[in-house]
Order: structure tokens, then sequence, then C-alpha cells
């Protein structure tokens, strides 16, 4: 004896491809965020930039978490570091339209608010650290600087 009606054997089928159909039709999940990573010129720093949102996207606002490290190490107590990021287009000449404004969290952390790419194309992230030092009573101060490419 048949429990179901021939209209629901007809029906099941359908029902069953259209609820896969819609299962598939769900929107991507957002690709992983993978930081940017590179070593300053000079070798005294190590940089890791995480963009939000990410991709960036294209003339639009995005921010920068920037983790800085000397030796894998945040700046000692007798040193302080400032950053200062710009978005640049080698191919082109020229940088972003806007200048970025930048907040210090402290142990080498940063956010970089107010980046905007306003074309497509292969961008750097320049990355420039400070590192200001008192050593037997006198002040240093040195610079080294690391690029990121990104391309749009």
């Amino acid at each position: 004896m048949d429990l179901m009606s021939p209209f629901i054997q007809r029906a099941l089928p359908r029902a069953l491809s259209l609820s896969l159909l819609l299962l598939s039709c769900q929107p991507p999940s957002p690709p992983e965020q993978i930081p940017l990573r590179g070593v300053s010129e000079r070798g005294l720093f190590e940089v890791e930039v995480s963009i939000n949102p990410s991709p960036i996207p294209l003339n639009q606002p995005f921010e920068l978490d920037v983790l800085v490290t000397a030796e894998g190490a945040p700046p000692e107590p007798e040193e302080s570091w400032t950053v200062r990021v710009e978005g640049w287009m080698p191919g082109h000449g020229h940088g972003m339209l806007r200048q970025a404004e930048v907040d210090d969290f402290g142990d080498g952390r940063f956010r970089v608010r107010g980046m905007l790419f306003h074309m497509p194309g292969e961008w750097e992230l320049r990355v420039l650290v400070i590192e200001t030092r008192i050593e037997e009573e006198f002040r240093i101060v040195e610079n080294d600087k690391v690029s990121l490419k990104v391309s749009l």
C-alpha cells in the first residue's frame, strides 16, 4: 500500500529541487581577510596591515589596522613609534587625494582612517615608521619604511 498520493509523489521531487536551488543561491561568504606583511627597507621593523573592509573598495573610504614590531616585540618603554601611511600609484606617479589620520593605540598598534583609492590599478601602501628614543641623554630619531603592493 502506497502512503503518498500521486500528487505528493509528483510534487516532492520538484520541491526538493527548488529547495536545493534556493540553497545554492545564498550569497558567498566574504573572503577571509589575509593581512599584508613586510619588513622595512633597513630591516628595523616588521609591519602587518589588515584592511577593513577587505577587499579594498574603489573610491570609498577604508581603514587599516597596523601592527609594528621590532624583532617581534612592541616598542620598549623608552621608545616612541609614530606611523605615517600613504597610498601611492607608482605607474602614475601620484598618491591619494586625501591625507589619512593615524590613531596610536600603544604597543605598536595603530588604526589608519580616511584611506581612499580613487582609481583602479596598482597601488602601494607606504608605511613609514619613525622611532624616537633616548640613549645616554641623547635623543635618537630613526625612520624606516615598507611598501606593500595592492591591486584594484
